[in-house]
């Protein structure tokens, strides 16, 4: 007894050598990529199980979108003859699907979770400490591609737009990959805000940036003004430049670039700083 008491004493543990406890320590450090990518896909793919089983969640942005654009792209303007009203409509709607998940689908979750520990919980997992909010962002962009695919499905359909498929692909691909600074805007909301309190906020945020950027109708001269300050505007500007559409670009697409890459490092670094100040 003695002996095996002898054994497991940090003396006995210093005796080994330098290397061999060199190695044991980096073996239980190092963790093979595949394992890495194994988990991060693991934990996107249970985000998008649980984000497509969650009703609330399905049917204001995958489903809603569609039946609101085809009301007033086709049913209330259809008669209109302008050229560059399909885009300008399918632009506009498409913008409101795709941001609803951004800033819905990672705020109000991550608050709710944050107040029930879950967060505590991911820690003390093997898991990569990204994995849990790099899930939550491809999420949305799944959701958010999508929500914006079915509404140009629609428009494609009833013939309201005049663009190729490759413009259509393009302000797709502009508007997925544009949610980004909704969900650092998103992101932050959750960490600063109770599980309650969240959804509150979020639409306190979501229903001015729709309607007084411009998405869905020419603004009166003194708000028009002030739509630069709005992030759909600019996730717009750069959608209508990847598209090669001038009529409705008021602002340089590389500006426009510029000011929401400032919108996703300045909320997305004060969520991850909340975070691990406070989880």
């Amino acid at each position: 007894m003695n002996a095996l008491t002898s054994l497991l004493t940090p003396a006995s543990a210093g005796a080994l050598p330098d290397a061999t406890r060199t190695t044991a320590a980096a073996a239980s450090r190092e963790m093979p990529m595949s394992r890495i990518l194994r988990a991060y896909v693991t934990e996107t793919r249970f985000e998008l199980l649980r984000m497509a089983r969650a009703v609330a969640f399905i049917i204001p942005f995958l489903v809603i979108p569609v039946p609101v654009y085809l009301l007033f792209a086709v049913v209330i303007a259809g008669q209109d003859r302008h050229p560059g009203v399909g885009e300008f409509l399918f632009l506009g709607f498409s913008t409101m699907a795709v941001i609803g998940p951004a800033i819905f689908g990672t705020g109000c979750p991550l608050a709710v979770e944050r107040e029930q520990g879950l967060l505590r919980l991911k820690r003390a997992l093997p898991v990569p400490a990204g994995a849990y909010l790099l899930a939550k962002v491809l999420m949305q962009m799944v959701f958010a591609a999508c929500a914006a695919g079915s509404v140009a499905v629609a428009a494609v359909l009833c013939g309201k737009l005049s663009v190729h498929l490759p413009q259509v692909l393009a302000m797709i691909g502009v508007l997925t990959l544009g949610t980004l600074p909704f969900c650092a805007i998103g992101l932050f909301i959750g960490t600063r805000c109770s599980g309650a309190a969240a959804p509150g906020y979020s639409h306190l945020l979501y229903l001015p940036m729709l309607y007084l950027s411009g998405v869905f109708f020419p603004l009166p001269q003194g708000l028009a003004a002030w739509a630069v300050i709005w992030p759909t505007f600019h996730l717009e500007q750069v959608a209508y430049a990847a598209a090669g559409l001038t009529q409705f670009r008021h602002f340089p697409p590389g500006m426009s670039l510029g000011f929401l890459a400032g919108v996703t490092v300045l909320f997305g670094g004060l969520a991850l700083r909340r975070l691990a100040r406070t989880g």
